[in-house]
């Protein structure tokens, strides 16, 4: 549901933090309300402004468990800056089919052992 502007200035997140199951996560931030915000490895939150014309990449946890750890799946969330304007998201989310078995393409500080993505996505929701 939308947010009103009768809310207190620190109505705070919308989308606590938290990574995406699948491959990667295809964000249009549609308009110029700012709201995203994604944490780098220093466990710091940077905010991703709005940019015309592009869009925001998120690498999901399959993503990261097929490279065996080398990209890592991104820390994300999304803030409520109490604006009196609606803020417009489209995401695309590419996901590996239901019973695919990810299996590291390399091993480097991961298990070589293979994830069936239902299982990672049930896991996921339930917890």
């Amino acid at each position: 549901p939308p947010l009103t502007s009768d809310l207190p200035i620190d109505v705070g997140t919308s989308t606590g933090a938290h990574t995406d199951y699948g491959c990667l996560t295809m964000v249009n931030q549609a308009n110029s309300v700012v709201g995203l915000q994604v944490q780098n490895t220093k466990g710091d939150w940077i905010t991703a402004p709005p940019i015309p014309g592009t869009f925001v990449i998120n690498i999901g946890d399959m993503l990261s468990h097929w490279t065996g750890g080398q990209y890592k799946s991104t820390v994300h969330k999304v803030i409520n800056n109490n604006s009196n304007l609606t803020r417009i998201s489209v995401p695309f989310f590419f996901e590996p089919n239901y019973s695919a078995n990810i299996v590291p393409l390399t091993t480097t500080n991961q298990s070589s052992q293979g994830i069936i993505y239902g299982n990672h996505l049930i896991n996921k929701v339930t917890n």
